[in-house]
């Protein structure tokens, strides 16, 4: 069963922003109020309900922190390249996102009973997880074969200047190309 809204999730999202902003200015709940007042916000939210508000917006912003703190350590022992890292941290906090919303317990304890509908979007974000997790591999792929590809072509200019500073012409002719790839790289030309 949906809780009722709170009065202040029920406020205009611009008096919601307000009151955000205010909090992080480190305004307390009475300078808030008085600023709601200057505004002259219809509803003005009780004491108690805008400290509840804050309280829970705390506590969502606390477990968003230790869940990038833990998806970051994550990512750190799954590698550094710049663009995997972004992408496994996404996955890493959608993970945890879909871990709290099936662990989410109702004011009396009990398990949160889940509709058809938020099942289905579950299996969704799982779906688009798996692709996400799948494309993250094959980035990873094309990028590690660029690199190579790269150290590769240089490893053979450096040949050509050997070649060049020991008396060579400086270039290699197709058959010591294929000999240094063959014993560079494992490679041979078919």
């Amino acid at each position: 069963m949906a809780r009722r809204p709170s009065s202040i999730d029920r406020m205009e999202p611009e008096v919601r922003d307000w009151i955000g902003r205010l909090r992080d200015q480190g305004r307390t709940l009475d300078e808030i109020i008085s600023k709601l007042r200057e505004l002259d916000v219809a509803a003005l939210p009780s004491r108690t309900a805008l400290h509840r508000h804050l309280q829970k917006a705390d506590a969502i912003a606390d477990r968003l922190r230790k869940s990038r703190a833990v998806a970051d350590v994550i990512v750190r022992r799954l590698g550094d390249a710049q663009p995997d890292k972004a992408t496994r941290l996404n996955i890493e906090l959608m993970h945890q996102a879909v871990f709290d919303m099936l662990s989410t317990q109702s004011e009396d304890g009990e398990p949160v009973t889940l509709e058809p509908m938020q099942v289905m979007l579950i299996a969704k974000a799982l779906d688009h997880l798996g692709k996400a997790s799948k494309d993250d591999v094959a980035r990873t792929i094309t990028i590690e074969k660029r690199a190579a590809d790269k150290a590769r072509a240089a490893a053979l200019k450096e040949a050509e200047a050997a070649v060049a500073k020991h008396g060579g012409s400086g270039a290699l002719t197709p058959e010591l190309q294929q000999a240094f790839k063959a014993m560079l790289f494992g490679q041979r030309d078919g």
